[in-house]
């Protein structure tokens, strides 16, 4: 298995045979939203061209609809006719936006030999989440590939923690920028959580991601190296991509 950080929450995850795009945002660097007031996001460039994220790629993973997951540059660019995977809740939305191919995942959607399923999350405190709504990742399976958790905008909660137990991941991949809205929050987690997560993830590796490209962020990949470098617990499984790097697990 094959997973390529393009740029904030945005992933190429390639797997028996299968290559998927996750949550594309694909504005050009300051032609986003503002979530703060302080800058446009997003704050740094794609690392690859728009064709090139898009090449090969055999379905969309739309996590929920908030514009730094699937914005309206990734609503145009992306073929009519590709396959988007989503949670119920956002199916018809979708479906209204002209894609002919839109699958709920829940307990279970294919693209060839990868199952994937949807899982539930926390998109922040309580008093945020009337405004933020719902959220939640997915499970991402093949046989003889590694088991893959992307858990999405979503604090450290019992939903995540339950997952992490049942389904014992071989990767989990976490949001750890701790943004917030209106001064509340985080929305999704902040350093301490990304490292309980890491504790309540016995041995699977965890990839950091939606990083220093939000303006409402306020945890780098400086401050979670930081971390590292203080000797956390469980730290060495504990990876910060750049923009553009590829793993291989």
């Amino acid at each position: 298995m094959q997973i390529q950080l393009v740029r904030s929450a945005t992933l190429i995850v390639e797997m028996a045979g299968a290559r998927l795009l996750i949550d594309p945002w694909l504005a050009e660097k300051g032609k986003g939203r503002s979530y703060s007031g302080r800058a446009q996001s997003p704050l740094v460039d794609l690392p690859l061209s728009v064709a090139e994220v898009l090449d090969g790629v055999d379905a969309v993973l739309v996590s929920h609809l908030h514009s730094d997951h699937f914005d309206e540059i990734a609503q145009r660019v992306i073929p009519k006719q590709m396959p988007i995977l989503c949670h119920e809740r956002d199916a018809e939305a979708i479906r209204s936006m002209g894609f002919d191919e839109v699958r709920v995942v829940g307990e279970g959607a294919q693209v060839g030999s990868v199952l994937i399923r949807t899982t539930d999350g926390q998109h922040g405190p309580p008093e945020v989440l009337d405004d933020m709504g719902d959220a939640g990742g997915f499970l991402i399976s093949a046989p003889g590939e590694p088991l893959l958790y992307w858990a999405g905008d979503t604090i450290l909660c019992p939903q995540v923690e339950a997952v992490l137990t049942s389904e014992t991941p071989d990767v989990v991949v976490v949001h750890g920028c701790g943004a917030l809205w209106d001064g509340k929050g985080p929305l999704v987690m902040d350093g301490a959580m990304v490292l309980e997560t890491v504790r309540l993830a016995a041995d699977a590796a965890v990839v950091v991601t939606h990083l220093d490209a939000v303006d409402h962020a306020t945890v780098t990949r400086a401050d979670l190296r930081a971390l590292v470098s203080a000797g956390a617990i469980g730290a060495d499984r504990l990876i910060i991509p750049e923009d553009g790097d590829i793993l291989a697990f």
